[in-house]
């Protein structure tokens, strides 16, 4: 284990310590009463208004306020106020049936309410992590008193994907539709069934005794939380924290990792020098000992290496978008980058180490002293900083929200990264735009070849996401999309 600090230990044996404190808060084995925490970096509020949610706004967003789809345990796309919908053969309508249902203040949901409300958040959310994604939606329509149309300007091919997006969970000025309502802030937030309000002279139904709380935390305290009974689930874990649930003495039959895509890797936002120059940043991909790296981390077996950005289920035939190096053993690989170093210093002097910002945790550490010893082994080297300083690359440590290869190519745009490339930019550009799907995925595979030839953006691995529950907990369950509903955790349909 490498490059832990002390004050991760302090921090560490602090939450531990509390363990007989957080004993007398826990509670009985109820399945039907389920207490979660989600790890947070730093302090939070959790609020599901806004574009900008964290992990534990949008876990509470998605359990109060549905959208026209949603997710269910596994990842799928399961009806929520939408009952069902067709999509035109073209891919440019999608139009969508809604259930005979109320909002949670006892108002009707009609079809002209939703689609104003759907407007309305796809103009807010052009400011937000969808904001590509969203801009494809050219008109929203109600039909009839309980259909909808959204019409696009191009073939979004994971639209429904898009739309079972916590961001895109509906309040009418301020109520939403369940699968969960709001029962009390006392303690934390406690979350039960959502009822829809009865009639005048309707029967009360019978009071739902299922709850969930939920509340954000540390690592080390969330750990120290399941460890001692006081939650029954954790989630949002990254590699970053790994360490703490080796320290914490976790089951590896409670550890959960979800088989998530998306993006793990170094992307560059300042170059200069000897970073200004692709080939060089190429020499910083190449002398990454990738399968080193990802054992370094305690409690992964499977962690997967990548060498390029669209994973290869989404690959077009004929088309390889991996390096030249590819092929190159680790060795010859150092011994290539060596020789390119040891030129180029004697040409033009100097190589400044390479600043790379990464959160201040343990996993981190870990991270830097692998990268840091590659690079020395190549005559290179790094340095750590914080995530608010100065850098030339970030860690970008990213889930895809949806399998597509725009996606991922749009998060080296010059929008996200001054390290770009305006041809690259182009013909994404010409992707969205195509309404021909084998064109649009032609496009999508060119403009990755462009993008790893330029090395702004260095691979390492899929990224990590774990949580941490017993095998038998009732509603969950890993899947691609790292999500995990509140509402199927104690058996609550979200329709």
């Amino acid at each position: 284990m490498m490059g832990f600090r002390s004050g991760y230990w302090q921090n560490l044996l602090s939450a531990l310590l509390a363990i007989p404190l957080l004993t007398a808060c826990g509670f009985a084995g109820d399945e039907d009463q389920v207490r979660v925490t989600v790890i947070e970096d730093a302090p939070v509020r959790i609020n599901p208004v806004g574009t900008r949610l964290n992990f534990s706004s949008s876990t509470m967003r998605a359990a109060i306020a549905k959208g026209l789809v949603g997710l269910d345990a596994e990842g799928r796309v399961v009806p929520a106020l939408a009952a069902r919908w067709i999509v035109s053969d073209d891919g440019l309508s999608y139009i969508f049936r809604l259930y005979d249902a109320k909002w949670d203040d006892g108002r009707q949901i009609t079809a002209e309410r939703v689609a104003r409300l759907l407007r309305e958040r796809f103009s807010e959310l052009r400011k937000s992590r969808l904001q590509y994604d969203v801009s494809v939606v050219d008109e929203v329509v109600s039909m009839t008193g309980r259909v909808i149309e959204i019409k696009l300007d191009a073939p979004h091919p994971n639209f429904l994907q898009l739309l079972a997006q916590p961001e895109l969970g509906l309040f009418r000025a301020g109520h939403g539709a369940g699968p969960m309502r709001l029962l009390s802030e006392d303690n934390g937030i406690k979350l039960t069934r959502f009822d829809e309000p009865s009639q005048e002279g309707e029967d009360e139904e019978e009071e739902d005794d299922r709850w969930v709380s939920l509340r954000s935390d540390p690592a080390a305290t969330a750990i120290a939380r399941y460890r001692a009974g006081g939650v029954q689930v954790v989630l949002n874990g990254k590699y970053h924290h790994l360490p703490l649930v080796d320290a914490g003495d976790i089951s590896s039959g409670d550890l959960r990792l979800d088989p998530v895509a998306g993006l793990f890797g170094l992307r560059f936002v300042r170059a200069e020098g000897f970073w200004a120059v692709p080939g060089n940043r190429e020499i910083l991909a190449m002398a990454i000992n990738r399968p080193a790296l990802l054992t370094s981390f305690p409690g992964v077996s499977a962690w997967q290496s990548r060498l390029k950005i669209i994973p290869e289920a989404l690959d077009v035939d004929g088309i390889s978008a991996y390096p030249d190096w590819a092929g190159m053993t680790m060795q010859d690989r150092i011994v290539f980058a060596r020789n390119h170093v040891s030129r180029w210093k004697a040409s033009e002097g100097p190589v400044v180490p390479l600043a790379i910002a990464l959160p201040d945790a343990a996993g981190a550490d870990i991270f830097f002293k692998r990268i840091q010893s590659d690079l020395r082994r190549v005559g290179l080297d790094a340095r750590k900083v914080a995530l608010d300083q100065k850098a030339h690359v970030q860690l970008l440590d990213e889930i895809a929200p949806y399998d597509s290869a725009q996606w991922f190519l749009k998060q080296f745009t010059c929008f996200k990264t001054t390290v770009c490339l305006n041809d690259a930019d182009s013909r994404i550009a010409a992707a969205d735009a195509a309404t021909n799907l084998q064109i649009k995925a032609r496009l999508y595979a060119e403009v990755e070849i462009m993008l790893v030839d330029h090395y702004n953006f260095i691979p390492i691995a899929v990224p990590i996401r774990w949580s941490i529950a017993r095998p038998g907990q009732r509603g969950f369950a890993v899947n691609p999309r790292g999500w995990h509903p509140l509402n199927n955790l104690v058996g609550i349909p979200i329709s």
